[in-house]
């Protein structure tokens, strides 16, 4: 039997459709991949055939070019992009886990952020959320302004702060003029919310404003 001897539902992309990617097993996420056989043999018997030769996605993953083409429907071009997406997944994991070991402070937001916020024409306003451990779980563009001014709400903040069970956060934002010093409303806002934060438990570690010679820091000096 083929894959589209089966119900939609029960198909890979039906079922990834319906109930999520995550919902897949190992072999209907290969079968994914592979996306078609080649002559008398199916998708679906390739990634059988993967995950018996290797015993598990491990093993597929650090194989050679030359060990996939063993698999019978495998051929050169098939065995490079199965690889290289095994490779992806590989630099994915280490850039989170290098992210993870990083110490989280003013001066990695504005490294990080600055060439995103300074090459926009419009304020955006960030949010990053951190766990009990002082690591990001979450970051989001909250909104993007106007040229000269951008829209804060305090409940779209907590929502973000609530739906992500954070204990703590930053905000950044960028001056597109250039200049990092706090306009009034800049005070206004900032001071108001380090005093709702503290109020909710989830305190505001620092309110970052990105211009072209540095940031401002409300709980630091400026930095330039």
């Amino acid at each position: 039997m083929g894959i589209k001897d089966l119900p939609k539902l029960d198909q890979p992309r039906g079922k990834a459709k319906h109930y999520g990617i995550s919902s897949l097993s190992d072999i209907e996420l290969l079968t994914l991949l592979i996306g078609s056989g080649y002559k008398e043999v199916t998708a679906l018997e390739i990634a059988t055939s993967l995950l018996t030769k290797f015993k598990g996605l491990k093993k597929i993953s650090d194989a050679s070019i030359e060990e996939l083409e063993e698999i019978k429907g495998i051929k050169e071009a098939k065995a490079i992009s199965l690889l290289a997406i095994f490779e992806f997944h590989k630099r994915l994991s280490f850039k989170e886990n290098e992210e993870n070991e990083l110490e989280v402070n003013e001066d990695y937001l504005y490294n990080k952020y600055k060439d995103i916020l300074l090459s926009s024409h419009q304020e955006n306003l960030v949010i990053i959320i951190l766990n009990k451990f002082h690591k990001i779980i979450h970051e989001k563009t909250l909104y993007v302004g106007t040229e000269n001014n951008v829209a804060f709400s305090y409940k779209d903040i907590w929502r973000e702060l609530l739906t992500h069970k954070g204990k703590c956060y930053y905000l950044i934002h960028n001056h597109p003029g250039g200049k990092c010093t706090p306009s009034k409303e800049d005070i206004i806002f900032t001071s108001e919310l380090f005093l709702e934060s503290k109020r909710i438990k989830i305190p505001l570690i620092d309110h970052l404003i990105i211009g072209d010679n540095g940031y401002y820091s409300f709980q630091k000096l400026k930095k330039e």
